[in-house]
């Protein structure tokens, strides 16, 4: 049967023996732990999904998992806002309130938000592990919805394998992966290429939806035990990919071209040591470099048409250590500095933020039946508020069977650095202007008004102070039920209450009639509601597995004023305006009341089969306030729901050799406007080998 699971539960101590039969995590707690036996709500991918799926990227995965949406990234504002790609959304947050993690290490190389999940490959991933609520007392700024934390392969069991794929839009994914080694010293290897030609959506756009790419990603990790207590692990990835453009403009009509140049490179050597039994401590040191440069040039007359580049370091040492007090009392410490740079086309001068931290974690056990968690940490930031976040979490354990769990966390995120250092021109749109707080001057703007570059300065400009971390309390409470069978049962509920949301707003008038905005503390917003999971064995190798998410989320200051008679809307666009009620309010944009999924394995071990059928609905979401009454009310505001299907086969022909086939959007399923990372309907065809020595 397929290895994946969900639960809601935190471990006990005896949970440190390893038991076969149960996937042990660490996301969680950052320490292992039971899967079966984690008090928040915890999602783990099994390298056996992955493989059967026959997923080649992160995004791929990620969005075929319950209460997991890949949404429009919202910018520096999770009510609402600009555009800028797709990133995961959990428990209706915005993308940029999901840290990413590799190895436990976070993941930089933001644009507007939101991460580009395809740079990860996912032929080096062992698990991810995906920790829902906030988190940030273990893991600070960005942890506020949640931390998927990505889990590459080990060096262990001297093998070769490799793998090769070809599918719909001249997709080629090669891989080339092993692991060499002896009693002390293992190293494990990974190479991928991946290519497209990109495709189209509209036909009516002289452009292509997702332009022709080609990605490389190399890892090496290297570990040695010096001996029983002292062990070095060394981790090692890059990824490089470039990426075709071609826009055509219409005033004045101009055709532009060139190119997008990512590179991505991440070190990781960590030192653990245990000192006795009860004493465990890891040295952690990290740097990452993440590049993007684009460059386009007229393809008329070659004239450089537009050129951006952003260049992000990111250093960082960490110690924590374990000590086990007694039998039932586990007591987590650990500190850490980091240091991060900036520079790029977009901000005045290369900046840098340091960050000092500590965390603190106790671990009790008071019986067999209950177990209690309690943890905080406290961040030092050098450009914005220090920041303290508590963590709670009790795990009841009624039956083997049956165990009930409730958790509270703060997370916050920090201003990034857009929101702070910000001072853009967007020439290709009118000439708007836009300062991060940290660079805006009233006194600044009151000079541009007397040279004539300004015709008004907005009262709002003198609402703009130092920006505060926007700060998340949540709650989960939901219950395990596993039967001895495999039957599996869970459920969570879930409330999200956010404030000091970080909000652009216009601040003065240009002489051209375009707004130059700025960013302030302004929102307050809340989600809640849902997620309930099934797992169900059938006889002669069949499993069915299911999940369903219910979302509600809002502005909270547009409820009230909804509830005070305030707001007005439409109905159809252009149609009388009337008084708007509670009913009538979709909530945030870009959330569905409804997620679900539902998924079909089949496996007959004796013949090397295995198939799988994979369903994924999604409901209606707002896109887009045509009124302009802060929300989506008329029909037109909303993309459609719809259903995806995925299948998938798997034949062993031989010991070394083995094919996948499959389609990804069986029923072809296009919306060219709100999901142009769907490219309709995929065929692929996969020749896996393997050679172990």
């Amino acid at each position: 049967m397929l290895n994946v699971g969900r639960c809601f539960a935190q471990t006990s101590n005896d949970t440190l023996v390893k038991d076969p039969l149960e996937e042990i995590v660490i996301t969680a707690t950052r320490t292992e732990r039971k899967l079966g036996n984690i008090a928040i709500p915890v999602t783990l991918i099994s390298q056996k999904q992955l493989k059967q799926t026959g997923a080649l990227r992160l995004n791929e995965i990620l969005q075929e998992q319950t209460g997991l949406f890949l949404s429009a990234g919202t910018g520096s504002n999770a009510v609402g806002g600009g555009i800028f790609g797709n990133g995961i959304q959990m428990q209706g947050l915005s993308p940029d309130y999901t840290l990413l993690l590799l190895d436990g290490e976070p993941l930089i190389g933001r644009q507007g938000g939101v991460m580009d999940l395809s740079r990860f490959a996912i032929g080096n991933i062992k698990k991810i592990e995906i920790v829902k609520g906030p988190s940030s007392s273990l893991y600070g700024s960005e942890a506020m919805a949640g931390v998927v934390n990505i889990i590459t392969e080990d060096p262990k069991d001297n093998h070769v394998k490799a793998s090769i794929r070809y599918g719909s839009f001249q997709t080629l994914d090669a891989v080339v992966n092993g692991a060499i080694g002896g009693k002390k010293t293992n190293l494990f290897y990974f190479f991928n290429r991946n290519s497209s030609n990109g495709y189209e959506l509209d036909a009516k756009t002289p452009e292509k939806t997702l332009d022709p790419y080609r990605n490389y990603t190399g890892q090496i990790k290297l570990k040695h035990q010096f001996s029983d207590r002292t062990k070095l692990s060394l981790n090692l990835r890059y990824f490089g990919g470039k990426q075709e453009s071609f826009y055509a403009i219409n005033s004045p009509f101009i055709n532009i071209g060139g190119s997008g140049i990512t590179r991505d490179l991440n070190i990781n050597p960590v030192l653990s040591h245990r000192f006795s039994e009860k004493v465990n401590s890891s040295l952690r040191l990290y740097g990452s470099v993440y590049e993007y440069n684009q460059s386009l040039d007229s393809l008329k007359n070659n004239i450089a048409y537009y050129d951006d580049r952003f260049r992000q370091q990111f250093w960082r040492a960490e110690n924590q250590t374990d000590i086990r007090l007694n039998n039932a009392h586990l007591f987590t410490v650990g500190a850490g500095h980091t240091v991060q740079l900036v520079r790029t086309t977009r901000y005045r001068e290369t900046k840098q933020q340091d960050l000092s931290y500590v965390f603190l974690q106790s671990d009790y056990k008071f019986s067999q039946k209950l177990n209690l968690i309690a943890g905080a940490r406290y961040d030092h930031n050098t450009d914005f508020r220090s920041r303290f976040s508590p963590k709670l979490a009790l795990h009841w354990k009624q039956s083997d069977k049956l165990s009930f769990q409730f958790s509270y966390g703060a997370g916050f995120k920090a201003p990034d650095f857009r929101q702070l250092y910000l001072n853009f021109i967007n020439n290709a749109a009118q000439g708007y202007t836009i300062y991060g707080a940290s660079e805006f001057s009233v006194q600044e703007l009151e000079q541009q008004k007397s040279q004539g570059l300004l015709l008004q300065i907005l009262p709002a400009a003198y609402q703009i102070t130092r920006l505060n971390p926007e700060i998340s309390q949540g709650w989960n409470g939901g219950f395990r039920y596993h039967h001895q069978n495999g039957l599996l049962v869970e459920g969570n509920l879930f409330y999200n209450r956010i404030r000091d949301l970080i909000n652009y707003l216009p601040v003065a008038v240009q002489s051209n009639g375009t707004y130059v905005f700025s960013y302030v503390n302004q929102k307050k917003a809340f989600t809640y509601g849902g997620e309930w999971n099934v797992q169900v064995p059938l006889k002669k190798g069949f499993s069915v597995f299911g999940g369903y998410q219910l979302l509600f989320a809002g502005d909270a200051e547009v409820r009230n004023q909804i509830r005070e008679g305030k707001v007005f809307g439409r109905d159809i666009p252009g149609g009388a305006a009337r008084l708007m009620s509670l009913s009538d309010y979709g909530g945030l944009l870009n959330r569905s009341r409804h997620q679900a999924n539902l998924r079909f394995f089949y496996e007959l071990p004796s013949k090397g089969f295995s198939a799988n059928l994979r369903l994924i609905y999604r409901s209606r979401w707002g896109v887009t306030d045509l009124d302009g009454n802060g929300f989506a009310n008329m029909d037109k505001e909303y993309a459609k729901g719809f259903v995806q299907v995925n299948v998938a086969a798997t034949k062993q022909l031989m010991k070394q050799v083995e094919v996948q086939a499959g389609v990804n959007n069986l029923m072809n399923y296009i919306d060219p406007v709100n999901l142009p990372n769907i490219p309709g309907r995929q065929y692929f065809l996969t020749i896996h080998f393997s050679f172990h020595h």
